[in-house]
């Protein structure tokens, strides 16, 4: 290789190393951290979509249920013991839901959140015959969620007093159904679908209804109630 050759290489080096240091190197920023806290605190508003009274509510009120059953049932959420099957539509969304929450302090938080909460009166939707209804209960309900329903924790039986009467009912008919308590380690659930299977769907409304009735959340007026005229009965005929 002669002179010059050399020189023209050590030339197009030199301009090569000086280009590749005037170049602006952009240095991405580390993003901060998100507060565990804040985050856990927006997920609550995400929850409050379904499970609230100010949005479009497709969910039951948390409002005041024991904090222990909201984390066991949460936990079921989580692993898959609850909401696996696309034919139990409300559970399945729950399911997808839930996958949001990533870790044992989030999970805890949104239990005891909901469970801290002013229990919210309800619309009455289910009725019943009371009297049968206490009859059942008495005989088949009481010894796992208490004589005023209560709930009993030590044979895993949670408090009836905050279930609305449409949730209450639906729930019912998916137990005995098989639509929930199917999962082998759902121990609740397996349970109830137990000794679901033989109520029929009017006792099952007279039960509910004696409940929500007798201990359930306190009675809220209905549309109709609030809006509708105060009397139905039509204006007497004036004569011709």
């Amino acid at each position: 290789m002669n002179l010059s050759m050399r020189f023209l290489l050590c030339s197009l080096s030199f301009w090569a190393v000086v280009a590749g240091c005037n170049q602006t190197v952009e240095v991405e920023e580390p993003k901060k951290p998100v507060d565990p806290l804040v985050r856990v605190q927006a997920m609550v508003k995400e929850c409050m979509v379904c499970h609230g009274t100010k949005e479009a509510q497709r969910g039951p009120i948390l409002n005041g249920m024991e904090t222990w059953y909201l984390t066991d049932q949460l936990e079921k959420f989580r692993s898959g013991i609850r909401g696996a099957r696309a034919s139990n539509r409300a559970e399945y969304l729950m399911g997808v839901g839930v996958k949001k929450v990533e870790s044992d302090f989030e999970l805890a938080y949104l239990a005891d959140w909901f469970a801290g909460q002013a229990p919210v009166p309800a619309i009455r939707t289910v009725k019943g015959d009371l009297e049968k209804g206490k009859a059942f209960y008495e005989e088949r309900c009481a010894s796992c969620h208490g004589a005023e329903g209560e709930g009993n924790r030590l044979v895993r039986g949670p408090s009836l007093q905050r279930l609305e009467g449409w949730y209450f009912l639906e729930q019912m008919r998916k137990f005995r159904s098989g639509e929930r308590g199917y999962h082998p380690l759902d121990e609740g659930g397996k349970a109830m679908v137990a000794v679901s299977k033989d109520i029929s769907t009017g006792t099952m409304r007279d039960v509910v209804a004696y409940c929500v009735e007798t201990f359930g959340p306190e009675e809220a007026p209905s549309n109709r109630d609030k809006y509708g005229p105060d009397s139905s009965a039509k204006p007497p005929l004036k004569p011709f």
